[in-house]
């Protein structure tokens, strides 16, 4: 998760130095400010390589899709170059700042990976402004030179961003366009329109007749419909009902990015949906289930 939420990290670690760049402000390296560490990049890589097959054949658990271990291990090679990049400012600059750079990024990472009730995004989001100064510690030119790490950087880390904000923006989407769509269907129902989950499903089925259902004390009656959406949280994939009179599900496309889908291992919000923050690939469409009780 640290590495998947703080990915942008990756396109800068071509000029990501070992040495400290205050101290090598006079190198001829750090003039040009661009000559890049390669044994930074052989020791990423070398992790990458080591950990696709363990996530793949399940040395983690749990055995994982070939495209899923591929970003899951590219995620988990930046999260520990991050960490090696706070480790190393305090040993290198022994100075207060960095001992206070360090403590910001490890006790935001033991925090949200150990006590927190859920490894979720947002809690390993507080370590970026701490990240962000590391990181321009091991990229700044030297005083001479007066100038930054290079701007078109930003420009693959702004897409990659772009495009997990329109993947969740889709996945949204889908249950205001699902529930309006079941609003246009059913609502001319004599029976009662039930349905299960939260989020902004319910918000919009709320909106009309239809009624949140209790899944200890449902209440279904004879002719009432049932409206389950499969990737959402407290929902049964079958009604604590006697009898289904009829059965049908309603399939809605996806963007190839995405937050949220435990058939791809994408848990933004919670780990409990799977192992990585987002997830770029085929992504499965979202089911909503239909049932009408007999």
């Amino acid at each position: 998760f640290a590495g998947g939420c703080l990915f942008s990290v990756l396109f800068y670690a071509p000029l990501v130095r070992l040495q400290d760049s205050f101290r090598q402000a006079e190198s001829p390296a750090t003039e040009s400010g661009r000559t890049p560490d390669f044994r930074i990049l052989v020791i990423g890589f070398a992790l990458f390589v080591f950990l696709v097959p363990l996530f793949y054949f399940g040395g983690a658990r749990t055995a994982l899709p070939l495209g899923t271990a591929i970003e899951g291990a590219l995620f988990v090679t930046i999260g520990i170059g991050i960490l090696a990049l706070a480790l190393v400012d305090i040993v290198q600059r022994k100075a207060a700042d960095s001992l206070l750079l360090g403590l910001w990024v490890f006790g935001t990472f033991v925090f949200a990976a150990v006590m927190n009730w859920t490894i979720t995004s947002r809690t390993f989001l507080p370590m970026a402004p701490a990240v962000v100064i590391l990181l321009i510690r091991r990229l700044r030119l030297s005083a001479a030179n007066g100038s930054f790490m290079p701007w078109w950087l930003i420009l693959p880390a702004a897409l990659v961003s772009l495009l997990i904000t329109i993947g969740d923006y889709k996945l949204a989407n889908t249950a205001r366009i699902a529930a309006s769509q079941f609003r246009q269907r059913f609502r001319n129902e004599s029976e009662s329109i039930w349905f299960e989950g939260h989020w902004g499903f319910q918000y919009y089925m709320q909106q009309w007749s239809a009624k949140p259902l209790d899944l200890e004390e449902h209440g279904l009656v004879p002719g009432d419909v049932l409206i389950v959406p499969i990737n959402n949280t407290n929902v049964t994939r079958k009604p604590a009902a006697p009898t289904i009179a009829s059965f049908e599900q309603l399939n809605y496309a996806q963007f190839f990015a995405t937050t949220t889908n435990p058939e791809v291992g994408a848990g933004f919000y919670s780990s409990k949906w799977g192992p990585l923050p987002w997830l770029v690939g085929s992504v499965p469409s979202e089911h909503y289930v239909i049932f009408r009780i007999k």
